[in-house]
């Protein structure tokens, strides 16, 4: 994984204390915490790719019930009324083989463990 550098000026001509790193010395990038974790190895692209599919085919199966909320939020036009029907009959086949069940299920076990206290 190639990181962005955040800076390429050494710590010297930043005004650093005399001794942190000499102007002489190459400029060493730095780069983001939050962008490169240090010991990790890169991935490649088809393993990452086959993740996000499966991701996406759950995502479809056990989330038919919030992707009907929400299009029906949407505003009200004929993209979004044939959009609808498309998410009613992906509601209905998920239902039809018990995966809408499933999430309903999932839902109110999420629902009791937020309603514990301790």
């Amino acid at each position: 994984m190639n990181a962005i550098p955040t800076s390429r000026i050494p710590a010297a001509a930043k005004g650093a204390p005399p001794g942190v790193a000499s102007a002489r010395s190459a400029a060493r990038p730095r780069y983001n915490p939050v962008e490169v974790i240090e010991g990790a190895a890169p991935s490649r692209l088809w393993p990452v790719a086959l993740s996000l599919a499966a991701a996406s085919l759950v995502a479809l199966a056990l989330g038919a019930h919030p992707l009907a909320d929400w299009v029906n939020g949407l505003p009200i036009n004929p993209v979004t009324d044939r959009l609808s029907g498309w998410v009613q009959t992906w509601q209905d086949w998920m239902d039809a083989i018990g995966v809408g069940h499933l999430y309903t299920g999932l839902q109110s076990l999420f629902r009791w463990f937020q309603g514990l206290r301790f």
